[in-house]
């Protein structure tokens, strides 16, 4: 009897382990740890949670708003959020705090998951962008401000950036760049689509009011790779994270589906991650679109080997994939004299291989990490001051904006990739990662 007591224990404690890393998320951006045990001790820290009481759920294709009814009713859920101006076939399903309690939530999702009727479901965790850095207290502007900036057709190559925004009135964006959403403009919320979507408010001004100006820093990187090289391009900004860097992974897939759904985006760029759990939905959307979109993602800031602990999306085992490592500062460079806002803690690196040209704090990996582009100590000038940043985040960007001055019409993302990598440059001390290659300098 006591045999069988214990096992019943234990098993116990296994399940209720397995709940909570589940539902435990780490900011890839986030404080380099050292060892896979730092790491978990700071995702039990709580990075960012998952609501105890949402489901993202997909319907199969040609499901009919009855049907999709009806389905809400049999699982008794007391709200759903629509994704719109993206995928009708997502939902995010809210249930009752006592009806998800005490593994009430773990039972709808296993149920969903073999339920025939319906074709994925998942938790819906918060994922986080970096928090570090503090530019400002991070003000808002109307639409209107950002139709100044939007192009008046458009031309070239579209990237589509998901992130926290853009902020229009930044001194460096001096020409239109933003994407022109005339031809294909979603309405939704009372609001008309102008040149792209916030999907944290749902409304049509995807305006960056982030403390650290993420998505307006990577923003500046991609265009600035895309100006040195005099193509024509538009942004097509995608706010997916809210003013403290929080992106919720239902509006990450809203965001995902929205910008795939625009036929003149070729490249997005995804300046986040996490670690462990696989996320299979957005898995199977950028699958969908592997023809067509190459997706810059960047591998993370932890000093770790993604190939032993995964990071996603960049290590998703997609061939529409770029994962980005960072490449460390020139030796000698001196930024003493300038503010320099490190995305890393700098004093507490991982014991890395010292003939290696990564930044001590990237992540790395002979098959999950493809290329490497400038991680550290890179310029952003901000109210006439100039920054230097660090993160992966960066590199991804700078990757973006190359592979967009790269861009002939008609490309297939299966050319892009190749045309990227055949362009890129080998450095034999990039080992630890699958090209030894990194982007131009």
């Amino acid at each position: 009897m006591k045999k069988v007591l214990v096992c019943c224990i234990a098993l116990l404690c296994i399940i209720l382990y397995a709940c909570q890393t589940e539902t435990l998320q780490i900011d890839e951006t986030a404080k380099t740890t050292k060892t896979t045990e730092d790491l978990l001790t700071a995702q039990k820290g709580g990075f960012s949670n998952s609501p105890s009481n949402e489901l993202v759920i997909l319907y199969p294709e040609g499901t009919t708003e009855a049907e999709k009814q009806l389905k809400r009713d049999e699982y008794s859920i007391e709200e759903f959020k629509k994704c719109e101006c993206a995928d009708p076939n997502l939902e995010l399903w809210i249930f009752g705090k006592e009806e998800a309690a005490n593994g009430g939530l773990e039972g709808k999702k296993v149920l969903s998951e073999s339920d025939e009727d319906l074709e994925g479901a998942e938790y819906n965790p918060n994922i986080k962008i970096q928090e570090e850095i503090f530019i400002d207290y991070a003000g808002i502007a109307s639409s209107a401000d950002g139709m100044v900036k939007r192009v008046a057709a458009n031309q070239g190559v579209t990237v589509a950036v998901l992130d926290t925004g853009i902020m229009y009135d930044y001194p460096g964006f001096t020409q239109p760049f933003l994407y022109n959403s005339d031809q294909d403009a979603c309405y939704n919320n009372g609001q008309t689509e102008l040149f792209g979507w916030n999907f944290v408010e749902d409304n049509n001004n995807p305006y960056d009011n982030h403390y650290g100006r993420h998505g307006t820093i990577v923003t500046n990187l991609i265009m600035s790779k895309m100006d040195a090289a005099n193509v024509n391009y538009q942004i097509l900004p995608v706010k997916v994270a809210n003013r403290s860097g929080n992106i919720r992974y239902f509006d990450a897939l809203c965001g995902f589906q929205y910008a795939a759904n625009k036929q003149d985006v070729k490249i997005i760029n995804t300046s986040f991650g996490w670690y462990y759990h696989e996320r299979e939905l957005l898995q199977k959307f950028i699958d969908d679109v592997e023809d067509r979109i190459l997706v810059i993602s960047s591998a993370g800031n932890h000093g770790i080997n993604n190939d032993e602990i995964p990071h996603y999306p960049s290590s998703y085992d997609t061939e529409n994939i770029i994962a980005v490592a960072g490449l460390g500062s020139t030796p000698g460079s001196n930024n003493n004299n300038n503010y320099h806002a490190s995305v890393v803690d700098v004093a507490n690196l991982p014991n890395g291989n010292t003939n290696s040209f990564l930044a001590s704090f990237s992540n790395r990996g002979v098959t999950s990490v493809d290329i490497a582009a400038p991680g550290e100590q890179i310029p952003f000038m901000y109210n006439n001051e100039t920054i230097y940043i660090d993160g992966t985040s960066f590199s991804a960007a700078l990757t973006s904006g190359y592979v967009g001055s790269l861009y002939t019409n008609g490309m297939s993302a299966t050319m892009m990739k190749s045309t990227l990598l055949s362009n890129c440059v080998y450095n034999p001390n990039l080992y630890e990662i699958k090209y030894a290659k990194h982007i131009p300098q």
